[in-house]
């Protein structure tokens, strides 16, 4: 029904008339320059998932294309945490000198086809074309440069000291690698650099005059290891894509892959800003990662000097990877999994030697190779012993989202239980027989007993697994002991302002970490549809979700929060609230204190995707979080739990149509939001109460709920007249507007 690209009118087998001109939808949602970007938070960027680009003209500088690759780390082996001995090493940028300055640049990042076009102008009427992407496909970055007759240009390249930039660490030391070589290989230029843990990583590049004027450059990196890089493969590589034939093809499989990535999903609401964020974060989610490359870490391909220069655990890798199954992007999404099961030994290398015969851990941060111990961060008194059962959250909505259950069986259901034994192996039993979780942290705020981050993690991973179990018709020897765990298992610590951090801790103040409330969200073991629980609910959002705190993804959270429990005003306020921080950069980057976050791109899109659908708990919501103030929103096939394609329109205020595609058969139970009679097709169905309808799939299976007629159904982008489309770019917007 929806397999869109550039653009596609067709109405469906219910009516419904789909009429979307993806590049002109998306062209709206471009970041667009109108002055030269000045640095890392305001600049054009462009990825492949391995390699990025992104360019800005430094203060007083020339005009400059950072280059970076997520592969490029240190391969130190000590006893040094591991952000040190593998965490991220910077490579280099290219500048653009010539014979004129520029005196201004004007453009626009076109997210659709994934590449920059800009004007630069400089003095003495002299201009140049500026076209830049990184290929798909092929890891090549590519520099289009079309300069007026009198204007002599060339690309410098500028290599960076080989150093992790971890400011303080608390054990090792930062370790200078050999200056770099540059040289010229047959005809393509290198900077080889040298590790002294051995292998080396190198920066091809080869600048080509094409018979239209244009000066292409074209530029490379691969990291070897523990051997050296083949300058041979590099030369060839530069070579075939020196063809214009061949360069063409790779070009047009390069767009064919974006617009058949956008076109997974489409939403639109009535929030021009928040839209444009929304389908920006989809291209840079998609720039960030890809199949078989590393996991992303908190920069990205686009490397920049940080005190965090690898993998965090504790949050950011969850919430970075929270929403893209929801969006329909699979793919993507998977890449968690590959990881996490292509480190299973590792992971049970992370726990101490007694528990490894049947657990596993996660310890906070680490370079991709996963070799701490859990009880190195914070320490070794208070580990952080929950970051595997909520990290394997997100890939349980996966699941979830696809109900693949040889995956389920042979790789989820294993791993999952060596999460729950690492906490299971170690709870303490009072002398009223109530099960404790002993010292641990709860990230960022507390030490302390019964952490209501272990606490509601256990819980979760007891439920889930014996739901497991239950419907793979399994017979596991530990049923009773999850059974018994959930049954005598000590109450989440509460006092008068809510949840508390852990046993004798009350929560922290305008704080950004809310593992305390995890119970409450992401895992929604407490939740809204429990009448009992309203009030501890809302006395520990109201008490901890404060409006004052400045982080974007707190915000963000706080925005899902209230969304679960159906209360949209205050979602669309505290989204606001995120949209503003001053953490979230006008080019849809993030940072705290300068350092680049990745989590934030997947927390914000998730805070959308909350207001729009949500599907724990056996029930598929639409709308949930929706404020009175929208009057209209759609969205097409967004996933949800059971494995469900689910499409629906709002107008004047209320559900108008839903679509929901059944993929596996699953029991479908819908609370829609309709407000005015409607009809079903497609389907036999029950019909509840008011709000909520069972519907009769089968795999393979439609049902259509409208209102009205249905040949009158449209799915098309909204429109807010006289508001600011294209609200990211440089200058930054927010002060505009």
């Amino acid at each position: 029904m929806f397999f869109l690209l550039k653009y596609i009118s067709l109405i469906n087998s219910w009516g419904v008339q789909y009429a979307l001109n993806w590049e002109k939808f998306l062209f709206r949602h471009d970041l667009v320059c109108d002055k030269v970007p000045d640095n890392y938070f305001n600049a054009p960027f462009w990825g492949n998932g391995l390699l990025g680009a992104m360019l800005y003209q430094p203060t007083g500088n020339l005009l400059r294309l950072d280059v970076g690759s997520n592969e490029v780390v240190e391969h130190r082996n000590s006893e040094a945490r591991s952000i040190v001995d593998n965490g991220r090493l910077p490579i280099g940028y290219f500048e653009l000198a010539s014979n004129y300055e520029i005196n201004s640049m004007t453009g626009r990042l076109d997210i659709y086809n994934a590449e920059g076009n800009f004007e630069l102008s400089m003095y003495k009427q002299q201009a140049a074309q500026l076209s830049i992407k990184v290929l798909r496909q092929v890891d090549l970055i590519v520099v289009d440069l079309k300069p007026t007759k009198g204007l002599n240009t060339y690309w410098i390249y500028r290599p960076m000291p080989a150093v992790v930039p971890r400011k303080e660490p608390i054990v090792g030391e930062n370790y200078l690698n050999p200056p770099p070589d540059l040289m010229k290989y047959k005809d393509i230029q290198v900077c080889i650099q040298k590790r002294t843990s051995g292998g080396d990583y190198i920066t091809a590049w080869k600048e080509i005059q094409l018979a239209d004027g244009v000066k292409r450059l074209l530029i490379s990196i691969k990291d070897s290891y523990p051997g050296n890089t083949n300058l041979d493969e590099l030369l060839s590589l530069i070579h075939k894509y020196s063809d214009a034939k061949v360069y063409s093809q790779a070009l047009q499989e390069h767009r064919s892959w974006w617009h058949a990535y956008y076109s997974r999903s489409f939403l639109s609401i009535p929030h021009p800003q928040m839209e444009s964020l929304y389908w920006g974060l989809q291209y840079k989610l998609a720039s960030m990662m890809r199949k078989n490359a590393p996991i992303c870490d908190l920069m990205g391909p686009w490397y920049k000097s940080t005190s965090w220069p690898g993998v965090w655990m504790n949050l950011n890798t969850q919430m970075l990877f929270s929403s893209l199954h929801i969006s329909n992007q699979l793919d993507l999404a998977s890449t968690l999994s590959d990881y996490i099961f292509s480190k299973e030994q590792d992971l049970i290398n992370s726990v101490p030697v007694e528990f490894r015969h049947n657990s596993a851990g996660l310890v906070r941060c680490t370079g991709r190779d996963q070799i701490d111990s859990v009880y190195v961060w914070p320490n070794a008194e208070y580990p952080e012993r929950s970051n595997l059962i909520y990290l394997m959250y997100y890939m349980w909505e996966h699941y979830r989202m696809s109900m693949d259950d040889v995956y389920l069986k042979e790789k989820y259901y294993p791993l999952l239980k060596r999460a729950v034994n690492f906490l299971l192996n170690v709870l303490e039993k009072d002398e009223k027989g109530f099960l404790h979780t002993p010292k641990s942290h709860s990230p960022e705020s507390t030490n302390g007993r019964d952490t209501n981050y272990d606490l509601s993690s256990l819980r979760w991973g007891c439920q889930t697994l014996l739901s497991i179990t239950k419907r793979l018709h399994l017979k596991d020897e530990q049923k009773r002991q999850w059974e018994y765990t959930l049954k005598n298992l000590v109450d989440y610590p509460v006092d008068v302002n809510g949840y508390m951090t852990a046993a004798g801790h009350s929560a922290p103040l305008l704080h950004r970490h809310w593992c305390h409330l995890f119970q409450i969200y992401p895992y929604y073991l407490i939740n809204y549809d429990q009448p009992q629980n309203h009030d501890v609910i809302l006395r520990s959002l109201r008490y901890w979700g404060d409006p004052k705190i400045p982080n974007t993804w707190t915000q963000a959270v706080i925005s899902s929060m209230y969304s679960s429990m159906r209360m949209p005003d205050e979602a669309l306020k505290h989204m606001n609230l995120a949209l503003a921080t001053t953490n979230l950069s006008s080019n849809f980057m993030h940072s705290e204190g300068g350092n680049p976050c990745s989590e934030t791109y997947g927390g914000l899109t998730r805070m959308l995707l909350d207001m729009l659908i949500q599907s724990w708990g056996g029930k598929i919501r639409i709308f949930p979080g929706v404020s009175r103030d929208w009057k209209e929103s759609v969205f097409c096939q967004l996933r949800a739990e059971g494995g469900f394609l689910v499409s629906a329109k709002r107008e004047e205020g209320t559900t108008d149509w839903i679509e929901v595609e059944s993929l596996s058969g699953e029991p479908c139970l819908v609370e829609h939001g309709f407000t005015k009679p409607f009809q079903i097709e497609g389907c036999k169905y029950k019909k509840i109460n008011k709000q909520l309808i069972r519907l009769f799939l089968k795999k393979g299976d439609k049902a259509f709920l409208y209102v009205g007629k249905k040949e009158d159904k449209k799915v098309n982008p909204i429109i807010v007249k006289n508001d600011i489309y294209n609200f990211y770019g440089w200058p930054d917007r927010r002060i505009v507007k």
